[in-house]
């Protein structure tokens, strides 16, 4: 014999607050991942290519996937699903302290987003932002000012750019000629760093 257990409404309305809340969780993890790990030199690499094709500034027009404006440069420079606005970048970010800056991060200000190149100068007043800065211009890289109210901001899950091991040169020894006393060989000059993957 099969019991029937009736629902009541208070349950039914428990069951599907809880289901709205799990859909909701998953919609905003699905949309705040970015689409891959990247490194910062890739993101700098990334904007550059925008800078270098001299990609025009549009709001309505896309390239290769992204909105042609600041945040869809953002956007394709941190290697995102898809181009986010000044107002939603901050769902795959977060914010940090200026002193905490580093290539590869945004500078917000209101209603604009550009990626961070580094310092322009010691004090840390004035930047390179790599940018899409308004209609009827490209893609450029400048130096701006910081301005009081930007905000940094650093994409969640960014790889720093892998360290580089210095190699100490090697002072290989020199065979000399016994008839002559001149070096054979000259050595090749050995570099002082060199990346090791």
């Amino acid at each position: 014999m099969q019991v029937r257990q009736s629902v009541t409404p208070q349950a039914a309305i428990r069951r599907l607050a809880i289901a709205i809340a799990l859909a909701m969780a998953f919609t905003f993890l699905l949309h705040t991942v970015p689409a891959s790990a990247i490194t910062r030199a890739q993101v700098i690499q990334r904007a550059n290519t925008w800078v270098q094709k001299r990609v025009p500034y549009s709001q309505s027009v896309y390239y290769k996937g992204y909105r042609r404006d600041c945040s869809g440069m953002v956007s394709m420079a941190w290697n995102l699903k898809r181009s986010y606005t000044s107002r939603t970048i901050g769902s795959v970010s977060m914010r940090i302290a200026k002193s905490k800056l580093r290539p590869g991060d945004a500078i917000h200000t209101s209603g604009h987003v550009a990626i961070f190149g580094g310092w322009a100068n010691r004090s840390h007043t004035k930047y390179i932002a790599l940018e899409q800065s308004g209609r009827g211009k490209p893609a450029l890289k400048r130096v701006k000012a910081w301005r009081g109210g930007a905000t940094a901001l650093r994409l969640r899950g960014i790889k720093n750019n892998p360290t580089q091991r210095k190699v100490a040169a090697a002072n290989p020894p020199v065979v000399v000629a016994a008839a002559t006393g001149i070096p054979e060989t000259v050595p090749a000059a050995i570099p002082v760093s060199a990346p090791f993957n």
